[in-house]
C-alpha cells in the first residue's frame, strides 16, 4: 500500500468514525430527551439522563484524538468565562443544579457548537444536523398518521401521541416548513431522473402542508410569528428562484386560509390565548410577568447576573416573588432564552452572545455573496430561532431539543471551507472569534 492509498484508507475510517458517532450519539438524544414524548424513554429510569451527557461530553475528546490540528472559538469561550464568573460571585438556589448544569451546557458546546473545532468534529456535526432535521421531517408526518389513526379507531383524533407537547410539536413543525420551502425554491430543475425527482417533489409539499397544519394545531404563537418571518427572508433572498415556483406561495397561503376556514380543534389553542390576551388588554399576557420576573433578577446584578440557569423570582400571572424568602423548591420558566441570558450572565453574557448572532448574521450574508445555495436556508433557521428565543427559554438548557438544533445550526454556519475562501475573511474571523 503506498502513502496516497494509506491516507485515503484512514480518511475512509475516520468518515466511519464520525458516522458512527453521530448516530450513537444521536439515539443517546433520543432517549435523554424524553420530554419530546413518554414513549421515547426507552430505558426508563435504568440509566440516569447524567451518564448520558457524560457519554456525549467523550465524543469530542476521542475526536480530537484523532484530529491533529483544532481552534478554538474566543468568543464561545468568553461566553463560557461570563457564566462560570456568574457562579463564582453568587449562590444559586440548590435545587436548580446550576453547577451541574453549566458544566453540561459547556461539554455540549464542545460537541455541537464551533466552542472547540477541528474536521472531524465539523464531518460529525453535519451528519448529526442532518439525521436531526430528518428526525423532525419524520415526527410531522407520523403525528399526522398517529392523528388519522386515532381517529379511525376511537372516533376523536390527536396529534400529539409522538410529540406530546403541543408548544414543542408546533417549534419542530415551524422548522421542517421553513427546511423544505428551501428546498422547493432550491431544488435543481436539470435532475435526469425526472419521475423520481415528481415523488420527492410531492412527498415535500405533503410534508410541507402537514407541518403547517401541526404548527398552526400546536399553538404556538411565537413559533407562527418566527415561521412567518424566516418566510419572507427566504422568498425576499431566492426571489430570482420563486419567479418559477410561484405555486409555492400560493400552497403555503392556502393551506394556512384553510386551516383557519376548518377551525375547530386545529385553530383552538391559538384562538383561545388571543381571547385571553384580549381580555387582559395585553398580546403577551401569558409571557409579561415571566419577563418582568428576569427582567427584575437583571436589576439586582446587572453587571455578572444571578447565576448560571439560577432564577430568583417566582412569577406567577399576577404577581412575582422571591424564591428565595417564599418557594426555593419551585422551578421557573425562563420565559425568554435571550432575558434569561441577560438575567443569568448579566450585560457581559448578553453582550458577548448578541455579538455572537450578529456575526452569524454576517457570515451568512458573505455565503450567500459567495454563491452558497444553502446560506438562505441558515439564514431563515437562524432568524426564526432568534425571534422564536424572545419567547421560549431554550438557549442555556442543553436537554432541550431546540438547544441541540441551534448550536448545530452555528456550527453548519461557519463551515471553514466557506469561512477561508471569500473576499471578507478577515471581517467574518473577527466577528466569530475564529
Amino acid at each position: 500500500m503506498n502513502f496516497s492509498e494509506y491516507r485515503k484508507c484512514l480518511t475512509r475510517r475516520q468518515e466511519i468514525l464520525a458516522k458512527t458517532l453521530a448516530f450513537v450519539s444521536f439515539i443517546v438524544v433520543l432517549i435523554q430527551a424524553g420530554r419530546l414524548s413518554p414513549y421515547l424513554n426507552i430505558f426508563g429510569g435504568i440509566i440516569s439522563p447524567t451518564m448520558f451527557f457524560l457519554f456525549f461530553c467523550l465524543i469530542p475528546i476521542v475526536l480530537l484524538i484523532n484530529s491533529r490540528r483544532f481552534t478554538v472559538n474566543y468568543m464561545l469561550m468568553l461566553f463560557c468565562i461570563a457564566g462560570a464568573a456568574s457562579l463564582v460571585f453568587n449562590h444559586p438556589v440548590t435545587n436548580y443544579m446550576s453547577s451541574l448544569r453549566f458544566f453540561l451546557f459547556c461539554g455540549m458546546l464542545c460537541l455541537l457548537s464551533p466552542l472547540v473545532d477541528s474536521a472531524p468534529l465539523r464531518q460529525f456535526r453535519q451528519y448529526l444536523w442532518q439525521y436531526a432535521i430528518y428526525l423532525c421531517q419524520l415526527l410531522v408526518i407520523l403525528s399526522i398518521f398517529a392523528y388519522l389513526w386515532t381517529l379511525a379507531f376511537t372516533g376523536k383524533g390527536s396529534p400529539f401521541i409522538i410529540i406530546g407537547h403541543p408548544m414543542l410539536l408546533s417549534t419542530l413543525a415551524a422548522i421542517v416548513s421553513i427546511v423544505i420551502t428551501w428546498r422547493l425554491l432550491n431544488r435543481d430543475k436539470n435532475i435526469n431522473k425526472k419521475n423520481i425527482d415528481k415523488y420527492v417533489i410531492a412527498f415535500n409539499i405533503f410534508s410541507l402542508v402537514a407541518a403547517i397544519l401541526l404548527m398552526i394545531w400546536g399553538g404556538a404563537r411565537s413559533a407562527i410569528i418566527s415561521f412567518i418571518l424566516a418566510e419572507i427572508y427566504l422568498f425576499a433572498t431566492l426571489l430570482h428562484r420563486r419567479k418559477g415556483m410561484r405555486w409555492l406561495p400560493v400552497t403555503i397561503i392556502a393551506t394556512l386560509a384553510a386551516i383557519v376556514l376548518i377551525g375547530g380543534d386545529t385553530t383552538y389553542r391559538v384562538k383561545k390565548k388571543f381571547e385571553i390576551a384580549i381580555e387582559h388588554d395585553s398580546l403577551i399576557f401569558s409571557r409579561q410577568q415571566l419577563w418582568k420576573s428576569r427582567i427584575d433578577e437583571f436589576k439586582d446584578s446587572p453587571v455578572i447576573g444571578i447565576g448560571f440557569t439560577n432564577a430568583t423570582y417566582y412569577s406567577t400571572l399576577y404577581d412575582n416573588k422571591k424564591i428565595i424568602d417564599s418557594c426555593p423548591d419551585r422551578r421557573e420558566e425562563p420565559g425568554s432564552s435571550w432575558l434569561c441570558v441577560l438575567s443569568n450572565t448579566g450585560v457581559i453574557g448578553f453582550a458577548i452572545l448578541a455579538l455572537w448572532n450578529i456575526g452569524l448574521l454576517r457570515v451568512i450574508r458573505t455565503r450567500r455573496r459567495n454563491g452558497d445555495t444553502t446560506a438562505a436556508k441558515y439564514g431563515a433557521l437562524l432568524i426564526f430561532l432568534i425571534v422564536e428565543g424572545f419567547f421560549e427559554g431554550w438557549i442555556l438548557y442543553a436537554g432541550s431539543f431546540i438547544f441541540l438544533l441551534y448550536w448545530l445550526l452555528t456550527s453548519r454556519i461557519t463551515d471553514y471551507k466557506w469561512l477561508y475562501h471569500n473576499s471578507n475573511q478577515s471581517i467574518c474571523e473577527k466577528c466569530l472569534g475564529v
